[in-house]
């Protein structure tokens, strides 16, 4: 958000437009001089605040970027310095609405992303539920006779878990992950904690993790991601512990909803939107968690930034036009 200030020389009141944004743990400033205050109508005022807003996040995005740069000097291909400039300007544009939307309409957002998120994830493992069906369930509290108590506790677990997720920045450990999966199983899997008999994911030729080695598996996922967290692009960073995480395939079953849960969880952390990945681009999702097992990550990376953009302009990018 840009601000209209007052500055004082020589008796005179000169108008100023300025902007500051912390980047990394700078705090750049950005100004532009208007003129004398009693020589500036308020006409040009608005005009010259829409082209300096214009003109300073093209500044701000180029100086997001040199910092990426920085701080993240190899990238995964497909992740270029220009796929970086466009994820950098969605996420500003993104901030920009969470400071300009007062709490409630804010709060009307949150909860519109979280059911979307939560539909499409339980949608993609087989939960039957009609978006209508599930939005009377987690809005209304109303549950239709024909409902499957299974799916419907999915549901309202899901979306309260994730609802709380959507804001926290907890550190992640294997405890933290043992209670999200504890909580999205209430009633609806007894078999919590890591698995006890092995398990296949059907369509997907993997070995997974064996129940044996699972905690020492998730130790080392755990001791990868402390070590690549403040050196790989948060983005690629997002994905590749996902595949990872579900390649170990923990727990007996929410794996997936779980691994999504903590794709976007690291995603919030490092101070970026969640993604939604919808149930009709399940193939591609799934050809590309495949071509990584191989320790191929292109499709995976190419299927972050489509699902990173696809994200910010089907659902975000309306409420920026706005504010």
């Amino acid at each position: 958000m840009v601000f209209i200030q007052e500055r004082k020389a020589k008796g005179e009141v000169y108008l100023y437009i300025d902007k500051s944004i912390r980047i990394g743990k700078k705090v750049h400033k950005i100004s532009r001089f208007l003129g004398k205050k009693s020589e500036v109508s308020p006409e040009k005022i608005k005009m010259e605040k829409k082209k300096f807003a214009l003109e300073i996040d093209t500044k701000i995005v180029l100086l997001l970027v040199a910092e990426a740069k920085k701080r993240y000097p190899s990238f995964e291909f497909p992740l270029t310095i220009e796929e970086i400039k466009k994820i950098e300007e969605m996420n500003l544009q993104y901030k920009e609405i969470r400071r300009s939307l007062n709490k409630k309409d804010w709060e009307d957002v949150k909860k519109r992303f979280v059911a979307n998120f939560v539909f499409e994830s339980n949608a993609l493992e087989g939960n039957s539920l009609t978006l209508k069906n599930f939005s009377e369930i987690v809005f209304e509290n109303k549950i239709i006779a024909s409902a499957d108590l299974r799916e419907v506790y999915d549901a309202k677990n899901s979306y309260d878990v994730f609802s709380k997720l959507f804001d926290s920045k907890k550190e992640i450990s294997g405890e933290f992950i043992i209670e999200l999966h504890k909580k999205l199983m209430k009633n609806v899997d007894q078999r919590v904690g890591y698995k006890k008999l092995p398990n296949i994911i059907l369509g997907r030729a993997i070995t997974l993790t064996a129940p044996e080695n699972v905690s020492q598996e998730m130790k080392n996922l755990l001791k990868w991601y402390q070590e690549k967290e403040n050196k790989i692009y948060p983005l690629e960073l997002a994905f590749k512990f996902h595949h990872k995480f579900e390649q170990i395939h923990p727990f007996a079953d929410g794996n997936g909803r779980v691994g999504r849960m903590l794709l976007n969880h690291i995603l919030i952390r490092k101070g970026y939107y969640p993604i939604i990945i919808r149930n009709n681009h399940r193939n591609k999702y799934i050809n590309a968690l495949q071509s990584a097992d191989l320790n191929r990550y292109i499709l995976l990376i190419r299927f972050g930034i489509e699902k990173a953009k696809e994200t910010y302009r089907k659902f975000f990018e309306v409420y920026y036009q706005y504010i």
